[in-house]
């Protein structure tokens, strides 16, 4: 029987969750659901300095955003730091490693002064006795594990085979002098005790895996299978930075991105899923996931095609399921009280924009006329729509408007185009600037439906102003 699938993410909480690190989220979620397996999240914060909660707290919420779940409770390194110091012991007792008495400051100056720096192994060696006096006379050590000559090598699950010569390693330091184990032996530790059977991480990783592969052996554990992600690059070229914009999840949370958009393209972006059907939600994406599909050059990210796929995944959903979040959207902008509650309103103004919206911002940007009147107005539209007669037309449309008994957008189109018909003018020398009245904007979604929401005394309002503005 195989053994269980168990993948883990292990953010260091550094900074925030970049798009990389979600990516990397994502694939773990994938495969482990993919194969029934389980996904863990492991917060890697032995960098004491560096780590805080707000941080921790900001990457838990951002990979719930995406809609990530973990299987177990989530493991804290910085509360195993006794577990680390206890297991570097047992391999110095097992001859697997030992003390390192060098100075610090002596071994950073020597990466200084060399193009390619390897530890001379000179605490190697020491007797027994050397050892103990300098224990006895309280001299700080490190500990360093033992690199035997010979190969090292993996089938990488995406970029094959791959061997790599112990001559390229040193006796890296496994536990520093303070106590605190380095990256790649707490890694190890942890991925033993939370019995990791995949390890799936960016392509930076690959020179990090032969040492990785030393330290489970040095336990006399099972190594897992490594996959190794190609990184995200801009469309530049260049590894995706801040100069290609936004790189926080959070950032792309705050512009108006839904969080399954978000999710589908990290999760489809440098694979070889379908062109014909990229909008999928994660139901399809856990059907169709696998980590073979992963190209081995680096992925493109284009901030354009995230757009894309966000106006589509907007239009595929009802405006019940968009009411919470647009809502907050309103709030946000100050179109909408808190507390205030407009719900049926609500839902007809995202029935009217979702075919058309690009984010839930454009909601507040593009939809701000359902609450205010314009301020000012689009300056191409009415050059392009308005002329010296279109006050008056106003004028005559604004009568018919008040004399209507039922103010739906039937009854609206049905006294322009009866206007425009009496004027001898065609229609659309009504309706442009009849729209650009009620909305402030030259293009709109359907304006009999915005003016049979806006309601009689509205519409009839902002047609006032408007020729009053230009008359």
């Amino acid at each position: 029987m195989d053994k269980e699938v168990r993948v883990r993410f292990a953010p260091s909480p550094t900074g925030v969750l970049h798009l990389g690190g979600a990516r990397t989220a994502i694939h773990n979620w994938l495969f482990a659901r993919s194969k029934g397996g389980k996904f863990l999240l492991r917060i890697e914060d032995t960098d004491v300095a560096r780590s805080n909660r707000a941080t921790v707290s900001q990457i838990i919420d951002s990979l719930r955003w995406l809609g990530l779940n973990w299987d177990e409770k989530i493991v804290f390194q910085s509360e195993r730091l006794d577990i680390y110091r206890k297991k570097a012991e047992e391999l110095i007792e097992k001859g697997l490693a030992y003390r390192c008495f060098c100075d610090v400051k002596e071994i950073e100056e020597a990466k200084k002064d060399a193009k390619s720096y390897k530890y001379s192994g000179k605490c190697r060696n020491l007797t027994p006795e050397e050892v103990r006096r300098n224990l006895r006379n309280g001299k700080p050590y490190a500990v360093r594990i033992k690199i035997d000559p010979g190969k090292i090598s993996w089938k990488d699950l995406i970029y094959g085979e791959i061997e790599v010569d112990t001559e390229e390693l040193d006796d890296f330091i496994i536990l520093r002098s303070n106590g605190i184990p380095t990256y790649h032996f707490a890694v190890v530790v942890d991925d033993i005790y939370m019995k990791i059977t995949h390890v799936i991480r960016g392509e930076d990783h690959i020179p990090n895996t032969p040492k990785h592969i030393v330290l489970y052996k040095a336990f006399n554990q099972r190594v897992p299978k490594f996959a190794h992600l190609p990184l995200l690059l801009g469309v530049d070229g260049k590894r995706l930075s801040k100069r290609h914009g936004a790189t926080g999840v959070d950032e792309y949370r705050e512009m108006g991105f839904l969080p399954e958009a978000v999710f589908n393209y990290l999760a489809i972006i440098g694979t070889s899923i379908s062109a014909d059907n990229q909008i999928l939600t994660s139901e399809e994406l856990i059907n169709r996931y696998n980590v073979k599909k992963v190209a081995r050059k680096s992925a493109v990210f284009d901030v354009k095609k995230l757009e894309w796929m966000n106006k589509k995944h907007i239009s595929k959903k009802s405006a019940e399921e968009l009411y919470n979040v647009v809502v907050q959207i309103f709030q946000r902008y100050e179109l909408l009280k808190a507390g205030e509650v407009r719900k049926d309103y609500i839902l007809n103004i995202i029935n009217l924009m979702k075919g058309r919206v690009v984010k839930l911002t454009d909601f507040a940007k593009w939809g701000k006329y359902f609450f205010l009147d314009p301020a000012d107005y689009d300056s191409d539209a009415l050059s392009k729509y308005w002329d010296d007669k279109t006050c008056e037309f106003l004028k005559v449309l604004k009568q018919a408007l008040e004399e209507l008994q039922k103010f739906d957008s039937g009854s609206i189109e049905g006294a322009l185009r009866k206007t425009a018909e009496r004027l001898g003018i065609k229609a659309a020398r009504l309706i442009h600037p009849f729209r650009i009245a009620l909305t402030g904007f030259g293009v709109s979604p359907d304006i009999f439906e915005i003016a049979s929401l806006l309601k009689k005394e509205a519409v009839l309002r902002r047609l006032d102003n408007i020729i009053n503005f230009y008359s």
